[in-house]
C-alpha cells in the first residue's frame, strides 16, 4: 500500500476540481475561495525539492556502498511493481493507493537497498501516463519520494540484521522479524510524510491531516509488507513462478475494486444528469445541489466519516430536491412567499424523492437521508417530526449544508445573506433546528475555509413580543476563541435568564427551562403562521389596488 501524489505540483498546492461558481462564472483570484477549493501555495514545490534532494543524496551514497546486484531479481520484482502501480486506486484526499509495497518489501529483502531503489523506478511509466496537464513535476515527485522511502527502508532492513542474505538467514527467520518491522515503519513514515504537504487541505495543520487521514492506514501497510515477506520466502524456496501464483490473486482483487470504482463513476454521472434536470430553468436553484453536496462532504470529513459514507452523503445531497420534479412547477418556481396550501404541497418533496430512490438499488442506501433532511433537532421538522438522534446522521448534516447554501441565494421576497451571516444563523440554530455535532463540525469547516471569523453578529431586531430568552448569550462581535470558535454554545448555554427573574424562591430557572423552551417553540410556530397570513393579506391588498388603478377607480374612495 503506497501513497503517491495525484495533484498538480507547480505554483499551487492543489489543482482541485475546476468547479464553476453560481451562474457558470469562474472565481477570480480576488474572490474568496469556494467551499472545497484551495488557495495556491508553494508548499507542494517545497515538497518536490526536498524529495528530489533526499533521493539524489541517498542514491549517491548507495552507489558507493552497494555490492553486486542480482539484476534478474531486480527486473522481475520491478515488473511486479509496475503491475501494482497499473491497478492503483484513487483515494479520497486526491492521491492514489497501490499495493506496490508488496514488491518493494520483496526487493528490500532480496535485492538490498540499491536494488529496491531501482525497483521503484519501474513505476515511472505509470506516473508518466497519469501526469495529465500537470507535466513532469508530478512524475518527478512521485518517483523521487518513492525511491527515497524504498531505499531508506532497504538500508534499515540491511543494517539492523537483515543484511546477511535472506537465503542464509531463513533458518533463523526470527532474526528477520525486527529488521522487517523497522523497515516497514520507516517506509510508512517517509512515504506518508513526503506526500502530506501535497494532500493536506489548505487551512489544516499537516500533522493533524497526517494523524487523521494517513496514520490509520498503517495496518494496511503492515498487511502488504507481510505478504511481501512471504513472497520473498517463496521466491527463494520455490523460484519466481511461484511468486506469480501468489501475486496474481491479489492483483485480481485489485482489478475488481477498480471495476467497482468505474461503476461508481457511472452512477455519479447519472446523478449529475438528474441534478441538471432538477435545476434546469430555475435561476434560484442553479448550482444549489452541487454546493450543498460539497459542504456536506466537508462536514462529514470533519466528523471522520468513512469514505463510503461520505460518498452516500454526497449522492443524497445531489438528489435531495429530486422530489420537486413531481410538484406543480408554478409552486416550485414561484417568486413569492408560498401560501399555506402551497407550503404543505412543497413539504411533500422529501417523501417523493425518497420513494423514487428506494426503487433503484444503487440509490436505495440514501433514502433515509433524503427523506429526513428537513427534520429538525427539536422535532418540529417534517415529514415525520423526528428529533435528536432519531434523525439519521447524514440527514442532520444535509440539513445544515442545505440551509447554509439556501440562505445565500437571493429570492424576490427576501435578501440573501453573506456567507458569514449565514454561518452565524446556523450557529444560532444549534440544538433547536440543527444537530449540535453537525453544527460544530460545520463551524470548523467555515473557519478553515475562511468565510467565518468565529464572531456571531447581532441578529435582526426582535419584536417586542419575542421573549427575552431567545437572545443568545454570545454578544455581537464576541469571538469564541481559536479552539472553541467553531463550536457555538450548547443549547443549555444559549438561553439567558429572563429579565427580572431572581434566584430567590423555591423554583429555579433550570427547573422550568424545559417548559419555557417548549412555550417559545410554540410561540414561534404560531408567530410564523400569523406572519404568513399578514403577508398574504398584504399581497391581496396590493393586487386589489393595482386592479383598481387599471380600471380607473380611485383606490382611496372606493
Amino acid at each position: 500500500m503506497v501513497r503517491r501524489s495525484n495533484l498538480e505540483l507547480d505554483d499551487s498546492l492543489f489543482e482541485g476540481e475546476k468547479r464553476k461558481s453560481r451562474g457558470g462564472r469562474r472565481r477570480t483570484p480576488d474572490e474568496p475561495k469556494a467551499p472545497g477549493s484551495f488557495v495556491p501555495t508553494g508548499r507542494a514545490d517545497n515538497a518536490l525539492a526536498v524529495s528530489v534532494v533526499l533521493a539524489a543524496l541517498l542514491l549517491m551514497l548507495l552507489g558507493f556502498i552497494s555490492g553486486k546486484e542480482n539484476w534478474f531479481a531486480v527486473v522481475f520484482i520491478g515488473l511486479m511493481f509496475l503491475a501494482s502501480e497499473l491497478f492503483a486506486l484513487p483515494m479520497k484526499s486526491g492521491g492514489r493507493l497501490s499495493v506496490a509495497l508488496l514488491p518493494l518489501a520483496m526487493a528490500m529483502m532480496i535485492s538490498g537497498p540499491f536494488g529496491t531503489a531501482v525497483v521503484a523506478f519501474f513505476g515511472v511509466p505509470i506516473f508518466f501516463m497519469e501526469r495529465g496537464e500537470h507535466g513532469a513535476r508530478r512524475v518527478v515527485f512521485n518517483t523521487s519520494q518513492l525511491v527515497f522511502a524504498a531505499a531508506a527502508a532497504g538500508m534499515v532492513f540491511k543494517y539492523t540484521g537483515g543484511g546477511a542474505g535472506l537465503d542464509a538467514t531463513l533458518k533463523n527467520s526470527g532474526g528477520l522479524i525486527l529488521p522487517w518491522i523497522l523497515a516497514t515503519i520507516v517506509f510508512f513514515v517517509f512515504n506518508t510524510l513526503q506526500v502530506t504537504p501535497v494532500l493536506a487541505p489548505d487551512g489544516e495543520r499537516m500533522f493533524h491531516f497526517w494523524q487523521r487521514r494517513l496514520l490509520p492506514r498503517l495496518p494496511g501497510y503492515a498487511f502488504y509488507s507481510v505478504i511481501g515477506f512471504l513472497a520473498a520466502v517463496v521466491y527463494i524456496k520455490l523460484q519466481p513462478p511461484a511468486v506469480v501464483l501468489l501475486f496474481a490473486p491479489i492483483l485480481a482483487v485489485r482489478v475488481v475494486y477498480t471495476r467497482y470504482g468505474m461503476m461508481r463513476d457511472v452512477c455519479d454521472s447519472t446523478t449529475l444528469a438528474i441534478v441538471e434536470t432538477i435545476e434546469d430553468g430555475n435561476i434560484f436553484m442553479e448550482g444549489h445541489s452541487l454546493s450543498v453536496a460539497e459542504i456536506a462532504v466537508a462536514i462529514a470529513d470533519e466528523m471522520d466519516f468513512e469514505e463510503e459514507d461520505e460518498h452516500c452523503l454526497r449522492q443524497a445531497a445531489l438528489l435531495h430536491d429530486m422530489g420537486k420534479l413531481a410538484l406543480d412547477p408554478s409552486i416550485v418556481d414561484k417568486a413569492d412567499i408560498l401560501s399555506p396550501d402551497e407550503y404543505d404541497e412543497m413539504k411533500k418533496h422529501p417523501l417523493i424523492a425518497a420513494n423514487i430512490v428506494s426503487k433503484e438499488q444503487s440509490f436505495a442506501v440514501v433514502e433515509s437521508i433524503i427523506r429526513h433532511h428537513h427534520e429538525m433537532s427539536d422535532g418540529s421538522g417534517y415529514p415525520d417530526g423526528l428529533a435528536g438522534d432519531m434523525i439519521p446522521p447524514g440527514a442532520r448534516i444535509l440539513a445544515v449544508a442545505d440551509a447554509f447554501d439556501a440562505m445565500q441565494r437571493p429570492v424576490p421576497f427576501r435578501e440573501s445573506l453573506s456567507a458569514h451571516d449565514a454561518v452565524s444563523e446556523i450557529a444560532r440554530g444549534k440544538g433547536m433546528q440543527f444537530d449540535p455535532d453537525a453544527v460544530d463540525a460545520f463551524l470548523k469547516v467555515a473557519i478553515k475555509r475562511g468565510f467565518w471569523s468565529g464572531a456571531i453578529k447581532d441578529p435582526a431586531p426582535m419584536s417586542a413580543r419575542e421573549p427575552e430568552q431567545l437572545r443568545l448569550t454570545v454578544e455581537p462581535g464576541q469571538l469564541i476563541g481559536e479552539e472553541a470558535a467553531p463550536l457555538a454554545r450548547d443549547t443549555d448555554a444559549a438561553w439567558q435568564k429572563p429579565v427580572g427573574a431572581t434566584s430567590s424562591g423555591d423554583v429555579s430557572y433550570d427547573d422550568v427551562r424545559e417548559d419555557i423552551e417548549k412555550d417559545i417553540r410554540e410561540w414561534k410556530r404560531i408567530e410564523s403562521g400569523h406572519r404568513r397570513v399578514r403577508e398574504q393579506k398584504k399581497k391581496t391588498r396590493s393586487r386589489k389596488k393595482k386592479k383598481q388603478e387599471v380600471e380607473g377607480e380611485d383606490p382611496e374612495t372606493s
